[in-house]
């Protein structure tokens, strides 16, 4: 398909269009293979490219704009079956992230991030401090696909492995203020498997923070039904809603919580009454949102 028909496709779902981002020659577009379940990898990354056109935009990620100029790729109706709302997710949960992450960075320069579940996440670029020691971590096939498209360095390394793969931690060389990052994850596995992981890290690490988006179970279900609208394979749909924060604290007395970012409340954010509308409803009811836990919590940063 052509940049210019799937600008048009996309403008008909209310995006702006990108046409910078298909300036680039064809022969130097990159025609990488993406497995179905793949696809969705690259809904975030559009997100934040598309965001990153607007004028004023409420997050600017040139890393998303250039990788949405290399790919050769028809991602047209895998979009067209998202809302408005779930695109601004994708913003918020970038903008949120990025907040929380900058702050820990603030008070520890030299920390390190490690970042669970990937995919084509950009955060790095935005944030580098130099500094920084940063893991990107997700299955083989997506950190495949990573390289092809972001690089690694010195300070900056992909682990091609599960989170729920043990052997990954050998794969760190940690400072001692490590944060640990999860956008679009945990979800997507059953409640069991999330709390024996949390368990184990505050086994592991003797001190850290953690930073991951939730849904509820009337998350769950809305969000299945888009992805089943999209074709998706049920098998990779969401498995696991979150009915209140102190269900995670239950799971370990070393686990203390900080903070909740509801999604739709996030200022910069442009949306039509609409949408506004509707988001506001989902905050209230909690539907999908942010939260910020550490292990052995030290309360000396916070005022």
């Amino acid at each position: 398909m052509s940049g210019q028909l799937q600008l048009a496709h996309l403008s008909q779902i209310h995006i702006e269009t990108f046409d910078n981002f298909h300036s680039m020659p064809d022969t130097d577009k990159k025609d990488i293979v993406i497995k179905p379940s793949r696809q969705t990898l690259f809904l975030p990354v559009i997100a934040r490219a598309l965001e990153s056109e607007k004028v004023k935009p409420a997050l600017t990620d040139k890393a998303a704009m250039e990788i949405i100029a290399k790919v050769n790729y028809d991602f047209s109706d895998l979009i067209s079956s998202f809302t408005e709302l779930s695109r601004i997710v994708w913003i918020v949960r970038s903008m949120c992230f990025d907040r929380l992450i900058r702050d820990f960075i603030r008070r520890y320069p030299n920390a390190t991030i490690i970042n669970i579940g990937c995919g084509m996440d950009t955060t790095y670029e935005r944030l580098d401090n130099g500094s920084i020691l940063w893991y990107d971590l997700d299955l083989p096939d997506v950190i495949s696909l990573r390289k092809q498209l972001l690089k690694e360095s010195e300070k900056r390394k992909f682990i091609a492995c599960s989170f729920l793969d043990n052997d990954w931690y050998k794969c760190l060389d940690c400072s001692e203020h490590i944060l640990i990052i999860a956008g679009g994850v945990y979800y997507f596995y059953e409640e069991k498997v999330i709390r024996a992981f949390f368990i184990n890290l505050s086994l592991m690490f003797p001190t850290c923070e953690l930073v991951f988006d939730v849904t509820s179970p009337a998350g769950v279900k809305k969000a299945n039904r888009i992805m089943r609208k999209a074709g998706i394979d049920n098998k990779y749909f969401l498995k696991w809603g979150l009915r209140d924060t102190d269900t995670i604290l239950s799971w370990s007395p070393r686990l203390r919580f900080l903070g909740k970012y509801r999604t739709y409340k996030q200022k910069g954010i442009s949306m039509n009454f609409k949408s506004r509308f509707l988001g506001s409803i989902y905050d209230a009811l909690d539907i999908q949102y942010i939260v910020h836990f550490k292990i052995r919590v030290d309360y000396k940063h916070i005022k």
